[in-house]
Parts: C-alpha cells; structure tokens; sequence
C-alpha cells in the first residue's frame, strides 16, 4: 500500500519527467529529475516505479508509462493526462476515442491555453474528485475517459461515486489551476 506522501512525491515526479523529457522525446538522466524534485535517485526510481514509469538503465522511459497508461485502443481513459500533457510541453495534443458508453467517436484537440476542437461538443471529461474540486493525485491516469455528452457518462457516474463530469473547456482550466500547483511545488525546492 503505498502513502499519501508518496503518490504526491510520484506525481510531482511525474509531472517533472514529462516536461523534461518533452514527454519521452528527448531523454532525462535518473539523478538530474532526482534532483529537479529534491530527492536521492534511489527515492527517485522507486517512486517512478510506483507512477508506472519504466526507468532503463539510468533513462527515466516516459513513453512506456504513457502507452501502458493509455490502455487498449485509447478509449479505457486517462482523458486528464491530455490536458496536463499539453501544458507540461507546451505543445499541440490531438485525441480520438470512442465513447465507452455510445461507442459515438469523440475528438479533441487542446493547446496549453485553449480547446482547438471538441468534437462532439457536448462531450465530456469524466474525473474522480476529491472534497475540493479533482484531485491531482485522483486524475492522473487512471480510467476517466471522455464520454460524448453528460448523459453519455451517467453509468460511469453511478459506478463512480464522488465523480464528476465536466465540459471539456471547463476541464482544461482545472487541468491548468493542478498544474500551477505542481509548479509551485517544484519551484519550492
């Protein structure tokens, strides 16, 4: 079982791993992230183990941690990962999924600042909350799709219970407010 403290430690790990390797394409050193995070690389490794991160050699392998996150046909989930993906690297990301609920094809494509395209527009983020609003340590790639509208995602709410769904506009700005977090908590050590 692992710790409060230690997911929290994993996902700011994580979320460094991501914006320095520029999400897997340019390799990052154990010992530099460890020490972007303020931690010992053994910690390090640990923790990004924990996260689902593969670590080879002394490279922290960001790519496997995203396809094995992405699950089978990129419709099981990890919608949140987009949005916080596009900010970590300041990029363009494109996604296509299939409504887990309607088998309706849904597409999105956000920029750090903006939604580009939601389409259907009436589709949704599926996020598991904590008391005051999603939860960093609760949205990070765990299976939380896109559905094609709210009533889409009804099922998915009631096998959820503190879940919520939000229009995928609104989730970005959640998405930007958690990773002003992590940055501030980075920027801490």
């Amino acid at each position: 079982m692992t710790t409060r403290a230690d997911r929290l430690a994993a996902a700011r790990l994580a979320w460094a791993a991501v914006k320095l390797t520029k999400a897997g394409r340019h390799p990052v050193g154990i010992g530099r992230l460890a020490a972007t995070v303020g931690m010992p690389p053994g910690e390090a490794r640990r923790l990004l183990e924990l996260a689902g991160f593969g670590v080879r050699g002394e490279l922290v392998a960001v790519d496997y941690a995203l396809r094995a996150r992405r699950g089978a046909g990129g419709d099981r989930g990890c919608s949140t990962d987009l949005f916080l993906l596009a900010i970590a690297t300041g990029e363009r990301v494109h996604a296509e999924s299939r409504c887990p609920a309607t088998g309706a094809r849904i597409r999105v494509e956000l920029s750090p600042d903006a939604v580009l395209l939601a389409d259907p527009p009436a589709a949704v983020v599926a996020v598991i909350e904590g008391d005051s609003g999603p939860d960093l340590l609760d949205t990070l790639c765990t299976e939380q799709p896109f559905f094609a509208s709210p009533v889409a995602a009804q099922d998915w709410l009631a096998a959820n219970p503190g879940g919520r769904v939000y229009p995928v506009p609104a989730f970005l700005a959640e998405a930007q407010r958690m990773a002003a977090a992590l940055d501030a908590s980075l920027a801490r050590l």
